[in-house]
């Protein structure tokens, strides 16, 4: 079960021009064409692109799913890309795979450690080093999938759990019905007589 890849999505806001997320979004993009910085996007703005609320964001900022790129002003977090994109994985890993927090750090810091052995594998030419990088690659996403298969497994389970709860209501529910219909006929016969 393969994820989709998230791509980069500019900010959306609803309703017309002059709007206060236009603003903001041209305000990034203009301050990124001045200074050269990715553009960041504040933490109320990320909330909203990823469908949660900041409360939210600020969660899994404590327990170090995330973190904001930069706090101005003392108290603002803002966001860059990285991190944004990073936000909307942790989301849809919830929302589309189910996962909780505990599987989504797990799949983070895998897919963290591939990120960081990836980077390693281009910037050197060795042979032997890059085979061990290649090594401890595979591992990394083996652990993961085994993770994977474990969760679906116990996935499994659980739907043949209901599965056979479903028949056995099912039988019962004809059982039902056919004393229903007994009693009925039963009856009929008591009011003919």
């Amino acid at each position: 079960m393969t994820p989709r890849p998230l791509t980069a999505e500019p900010a959306r806001t609803s309703g017309g021009a002059g709007h206060r997320g236009d603003s903001v979004a041209s305000a990034n993009a203009d301050d990124t064409v001045a200074t050269g910085a990715e553009p960041t996007l504040r933490i109320g703005e990320v909330a909203k692109l990823c469908g949660v609320t900041t409360r939210t964001l600020r969660y899994w900022e404590e327990i170090g799913l995330v973190a904001p790129s930069e706090q101005r002003h003392g108290t603002e977090r803002v966001y860059a890309s990285s991190e944004v994109e990073r936000a909307k994985r942790i989301r849809e890993l919830q929302s589309i795979m189910g996962f909780s927090l505990a599987e989504i750090r797990a799949v983070l810091e895998t897919e963290d450690v591939l990120d960081k052995l990836r980077h390693a594998y281009r910037a050197h030419a060795r042979p032997e080093l890059r085979r061990r990088l290649l090594s401890d690659a595979m591992e990394a996403n083996d652990k993961l999938v085994a993770r994977l298969d474990d969760t679906l497994e116990r996935i499994k389970v659980f739907r043949d759990e209901r599965v056979a709860k479903a028949a056995r209501l099912r039988v019962r529910e004809a059982e039902l019905d056919t004393e229903i219909a007994h009693a009925q006929a039963n009856a009929t016969d008591r009011k003919r007589r």
